[in-house]
């Protein structure tokens, strides 16, 4: 006969046991999310760095030289100087540490360039005159919007972790002063600290990293 003064449930242990199994599973899916979520972000990076990259190609065919710091180049059609930061030339991928805040100003010489609009020193933008050679999309950049719910300013191009795209033509003005420098003088050397890491230009996102400091872990044309 059953003692009707028993009550039938979970003891304290094994209500503790299925918390921690809970812990656990959840643990463990967010682990995966994450995962999938970080291959989809450096995927996607990926792609807008090749898209980028023929966009900079058929920029050079029509133009004669690659999106560069209008300082830099006499080279039409010249984009405006761009909002402050490190402009193509000045922006080298190869210290070991550069600050993605420092990225801004090259990488709006890409957009003015690519995008054939204009990009005042504050960012204010204006459509054209120039000829479009790369659709961006909303995501693609860092902006602000004006009353009316328009873009009004573009920041920065941004790469799927909100951060600016990093573009340097700096490998260029290497070669372009190794040259300069055997026309004086046939037998000088090549500099031992080679900057940049293409002849033509560099194109990376962090991946998430808020500076260069592990290139391994860059998104990058080369």
């Amino acid at each position: 006969m059953k003692n009707k003064n028993l009550r039938s449930g979970f003891t304290l242990i094994e209500m503790l046991t299925v918390i921690a199994v809970i812990l656990v599973l959840s643990g463990l899916l967010l682990s995966v999310n994450s995962g999938v979520q970080t291959k989809a972000a450096r995927a996607r990076a990926e792609g807008e760095i090749a898209a980028m990259s023929a966009a900079c190609e058929n920029y050079k065919a029509d133009n004669g030289a690659y999106p560069r710091d209008p300082a830099a180049t006499p080279a039409p059609p010249a984009p405006p100087t761009p909002a402050s930061g490190g402009k193509t030339d000045a922006l080298n991928p190869r210290p070991p540490s550069v600050a993605t805040t420092a990225y801004a100003g090259a990488s709006l010489v890409l957009y003015q360039a690519l995008s054939g609009n204009t990009v005042a020193a504050d960012g204010a933008l204006t459509l054209g005159p120039g000829k479009s050679y790369y659709e961006f999309k909303p995501n693609q950049l860092s902006i602000r919007k004006d009353a009316n719910g328009m873009i009004s300013h573009v920041l920065f191009i941004q790469d799927p972790w909100g951060k600016s795209y990093g573009y340097s033509t700096a490998g260029a003005k290497f070669e372009e002063d190794y040259r300069t420098a055997l026309r004086t003088n046939p037998a000088a050397a090549r500099p031992a600290t080679p900057i940049g890491y293409n002849p033509t230009f560099d194109l990376w996102s962090t991946g998430g990293a808020t500076n260069t400091t592990n290139i391994a872990k860059c998104v990058k044309n080369w």
